[in-house]
């Protein structure tokens, strides 16, 4: 491939050809500009009592989400842009009952081999381990960070809501399930969501 997509290069050939193919084409998008818009539903999005101040910043800065819900419809929009080769964009809108909208955006960038950083605004961001598991997608969270021009200061993740887990795999060629869990050595389970994707039609 002659413009291998960010996770082609960070997890190197062979792990790339072993995702299931819907995995693989929803990380498909190359340098060009291109857009990729999946839609699903969270069967769940729960997040602890405890942590609620902190996910209201994190709505500030437009990040994970500050509601509870079951059944919510979930639209992902990726996509690249040649000014930016090395990162792949996210736009992710919840829909809650009532009207209510919740809006989470990063950009996901290669630190080397095996690992990413996923930034959000004013350059906080959480750097990422991910690998291939039986066709699946693994993330898991090294440290949390914030990028500072050229430095990234490193911020431990019991700091914060603690240790992430990110697991995204094929229930068919069209279909993904994802299940996103964060976890604190002290507060237990702090923030999670799952959920189903359809990915367009191919061609």
């Amino acid at each position: 491939m002659s413009n291998p997509s960010l996770f082609h290069r960070v997890l190197g050939e062979d792990a790339w050809n072993r995702l299931a193919p819907a995995v693989r084409r929803h990380y498909s998008l190359g340098a060009d500009a291109e857009t990729l818009v999946l839609h699903g539903v969270m069967t769940e999005i729960f997040h602890s009592r405890w942590i609620k101040p902190l996910l209201l910043f994190a709505q500030a800065i437009d990040a994970l989400v500050p509601y509870q819900g079951n059944d919510v419809p979930v639209e992902v929009r990726n996509r690249c842009d040649p000014a930016h080769p090395q990162t792949l964009f996210w736009h992710r809108t919840f829909r809650f009952s009532g009207g209510r909208t919740s809006h989470f955006r990063s950009r996901m960038e290669a630190v080397a081999a095996g690992e990413i950083v996923e930034l959000l605004r004013f350059g906080l961001g959480i750097h990422l381990q991910v690998e291939e598991r039986d066709g699946a997608l693994i993330y898991r969270a090294l440290r949390h960070c914030w990028k500072l021009g050229p430095w990234m200061l490193p911020i431990p993740n019991g700091l914060l809501l603690g240790d992430a887990t990110i697991v995204e795999r094929a229930v068919s060629d069209e279909e993904i399930h994802l299940e996103f869990a964060i976890d604190h050595p002290l507060l237990g389970r702090t923030f999670g969501y799952r959920g189903y994707f359809t990915l367009p039609p191919s061609g």
